[in-house]
């Protein structure tokens, strides 16, 4: 027991190193300049997939003010089940990533869903472009989000010039 509290105490300063020498000042100038926004607009909503399957988005995040181009914008949309913890728990520990996402150079808004039926979360991701998002995979949160999944329940997609808000537009049932 000694041990684990030991492993977990020096991985939280390791996230907390890494996070401060990587993103950690593009994180902070963001969110000094107010451009980092939870926006409501759609929390609450339903979206259909394209396999039929409903997910309810329970939170969205937004980077505004980005000078990087506009108009080359990319889908990241990944899907996986959670192991170990409740849907309920999970919903609350999903935030903890926000930070990293907020200080990534590239990442412009997310948006949290989950499927009630099945328990299965996805998370909709926008980009600057297709090579930020192909970054993200090797990135340490995807890692430590596949780590945290039911194996073999990870899947994602990558969607080149789609922009998020008309993607949840077009899927919107409620």
């Amino acid at each position: 027991m000694k041990k684990k509290l030991t492993t977990g105490i020096f991985s939280c300063i390791a996230v907390l190193l890494v996070f401060g020498i990587v993103i950690g000042r593009n994180a902070i100038g963001n969110i000094l300049s107010g451009r980092v926004h939870f926006p409501e607009d759609y929390v609450g909503k339903v979206i259909e997939m394209k396999d039929g399957q409903n997910y309810r988005i329970f939170r969205s995040l937004q980077i505004d003010g980005k000078s990087e181009n506009h108009n080359d914008k990319t889908i990241f949309k990944v899907k996986f089940r959670f192991r170990n913890l409740s849907p309920g728990v999970n919903k609350r520990f999903s935030i903890i990533p926000a930070p990293f996402l907020i200080g990534m150079k590239g990442f412009r808004e997310k948006v949290w869903t989950i499927n009630e039926k099945t328990n299965e979360f996805q998370g909709i991701y926008q980009w600057s472009s297709k090579e930020a998002a192909e970054r993200y995979p090797e990135t340490f949160i995807f890692k430590l989000m596949t780590k945290r999944a039911t194996h073999g329940t990870v899947s994602y997609e990558i969607m080149p010039d789609t922009d998020i808000v008309e993607y949840i537009k077009a899927k919107r049932i409620e």
